[in-house]
């Protein structure tokens, strides 16, 4: 063999070699957060829950937790920069507008309207969320989903859980 046909080999050898490495540098990529805020959501299972103090009864995935508030008209699931609230606020003189309008003050887009609810998006500082309004003529339910920007593809089947939700 000429040294310029060894050279020859040499060269295909290390091109291939580089077309391996690319090759696995591209199907071996690091996980960003929405990736791995997706695999921890399709591991979740959803938990049934009933708020004693809200009246109400809750289906949250189970990546969520908890938080025990002493607010007693609240209930807030939470994992990191994902929270998924429940309020209830019962109708009284108190209330001169809904929580609806409320969040339509303070920025909120209304996306969708009907007989007896709403659906709002938004940001608050450094998050969005979605929102949805229930006014079953005894009380405001609220439920709002907020997230940090990045998990904005991560969180569609919360927000599809946010739109059907029903007392």
């Amino acid at each position: 063999m000429t040294a310029r046909n060894i050279l020859s080999a040499i060269c295909l050898m290390l091109c291939l070699m580089a077309c391996r490495q690319q090759m696995l540098k591209a199907y071996v990529t690091e996980l960003d957060s929405n990736d791995s805020l997706s695999i921890i959501m399709g591991d979740s299972k959803m938990i049934d829950y009933h708020s004693e103090r809200l009246g109400i009864d809750i289906t949250y995935p189970s990546f969520l937790r908890h938080q025990y508030l002493e607010d007693d008209q609240m209930e807030v699931f939470m994992n990191e920069d994902v929270s998924l609230s429940f309020m209830v606020k019962h109708l009284n003189d108190e209330f001169r507008r809904s929580p609806g309008q409320d969040m339509m003050g303070m920025g909120a887009e209304l996306l969708e309207a009907g007989d007896d609810y709403s659906i709002h998006t938004g940001q608050d500082g450094d998050l969005e969320y979605y929102g949805k309004v229930i006014d079953d003529s005894l009380r405001f339910i609220t439920v709002i989903l907020r997230y940090n920007p990045s998990h904005a593809e991560a969180v569609e089947s919360l927000k599809e859980l946010v739109r059907n939700y029903h007392p």
